[in-house]
């Protein structure tokens, strides 16, 4: 996985495994991009989760500050980026950027790192990660609509395209796999969402919602965002 690629209608920033694994004992030059309410969050948590969030966090950090750069022409120092997750597990942005409003923006971790995408424009994003493997049938299922599975059950990035154009598209709502993600089809670029997910979808105006996919090594990333608001 590359570092950081940025480019409208939203910023992706990347964390490889290597540097999550290096970043999760939090060496001095890690501790110094987060704020002391972070480092005890942080070394609050098992080991293995302290990778997958010390991961996410530096992906946003730096989804953040280039889009904080390039929309207002100012840099944030990363530990004034301070990142905190609500009561759903959302991440959210504790401090104010100055005037302007922060971005929505979306993590995702997976065994091949973490990445982030903060949305321009006034969008919303979701973004998902999954490393490409073959997935069983009841796997398939869980996520898969009737006839869905069926071109994608040989293909493995077939199969993370799936897993991904949908759980992204969850996250944009506000939501995760825990609401049914066979209610949402990804298709031609475009998501549509019908169930509990269309009524989350109506709510924000039913706005249209476009998915990009996009390879980085063994990992799949789909970011879902809406059009300019």
């Amino acid at each position: 996985m590359t570092q950081t690629r940025c480019e409208p209608p939203y910023r992706l920033a990347l964390c490889p495994r290597a540097e999550a694994d290096r970043a999760a004992e939090l060496p001095g030059d890690v501790r110094a991009r987060f704020s002391a309410r972070e480092l005890a969050e942080l070394e609050a948590l098992p080991p293995r989760r302290r990778r997958d969030r010390i991961a996410g966090r530096l992906a946003a950090k730096r989804a953040l500050a280039a889009h904080a750069e390039a929309e207002w022409g100012w840099r944030p120092r990363d530990e004034e980026l301070e990142i905190a997750n609500d009561g759903e597990g959302r991440p959210f942005l504790r401090a104010r950027l100055g005037d302007p409003p922060a971005p929505s923006f979306s993590i995702s971790h997976c065994p091949a790192g973490a990445a982030a995408a903060a949305a321009c424009g006034g969008r919303r994003v979701g973004l998902d990660a999954e490393v490409v493997v073959a997935r069983p049938a009841e796997v398939l299922a869980f996520v898969c609509a009737r006839g869905e599975a069926e071109g994608a059950r040989a293909d493995p990035e077939a199969q993370a395209r799936l897993w991904t154009g949908k759980e992204a598209a969850l996250k944009l709502l506000g939501l995760g796999l825990s609401a049914d993600a066979r209610a949402v089809r990804v298709e031609g670029g475009r998501a549509r969402y019908d169930g509990e997910p269309g009524r989350a979808w109506r709510a924000l105006g039913a706005p249209e919602v476009r998915v990009d996919f996009t390879r980085e090594q063994d990992a799949m990333l789909a970011v879902a965002y809406t059009e300019m608001t």
